[in-house]
């Protein structure tokens, strides 16, 4: 999978300081969602838990704003040179649906995990919130969309497998597995260093 130069510096536009982290983080980064399946998340132990909160809304924005609608224009850029069939239906039919599975999972996100966070950052803790919050959390929360993107991929080349010489249909299966890498690296920041990070902030300061 290519990771194109463009992608490389709007990723650094998750951090209001890229330039104090340290020397090797980006490469780091970069090779995790080349292989996200051997990232540990080791590079963002030392990050604060405002600095990860940052990193973690503002790919919440790239996802909604920036590489969904990418995927999405790639799609029409398939459908207006192959026309209107039955792959570029069911292509269609899975964006919508992608869409606002992507959409609920990001606000499920921010309205329960973030906003207990941002309180945590301001100075307001209820032990009791904390039990709902990140017991909720824990019993409900799944990163599973992101690989509805490898599935659909699947499926258009099952429909037809000649896709893989079209440069647009090549392009968007491109821009499908960064998406998914970078969701599944978010998955991984997420669950892993940011709960850890919550519950030894809330032991230092409250």
């Amino acid at each position: 999978m290519e990771l194109t130069q463009d992608y490389k510096n709007i990723v650094k536009l998750r951090f209001d300081n890229p330039s104090e982290l340290k020397a090797n983080f980006f490469s780091e980064f970069y090779k995790g969602i080349k292989s996200p399946e051997s990232f540990d998340g080791e590079i963002f132990k030392e990050l604060s838990l405002d600095v990860i909160l940052n990193f973690l809304k503002k790919s919440h924005t790239e996802y909604l704003t920036l590489w969904f609608p990418k995927i999405e224009n790639l799609a029409k850029q398939l459908q207006d040179e192959i026309g209107v069939n039955d792959l570029t239906l069911t292509l269609h039919s899975f964006l919508v649906n992608y869409s606002n599975e992507l959409n609920n999972h990001i606000n499920f996100e921010e309205k329960v995990l973030y906003n207990f966070v941002q309180k945590l950052l301001k100075g307001v803790y209820v032990e009791t919130e904390k039990m709902f919050v990140l017991n909720h959390f824990l019993e409900t929360h799944s990163h599973a969309v992101a690989d509805d993107l490898n599935t659909i991929k699947k499926v258009l080349l099952n429909k037809n497998p000649e896709l893989l010489d079209n440069p647009i249909a090549n392009e968007l299966f491109n821009q499908m597995a960064l998406i998914h890498n970078d969701i599944e690296v978010h998955g991984i920041v997420e669950d892993e260093i940011l709960m850890d990070k919550i519950h030894k902030y809330i032991a230092k300061h409250f």
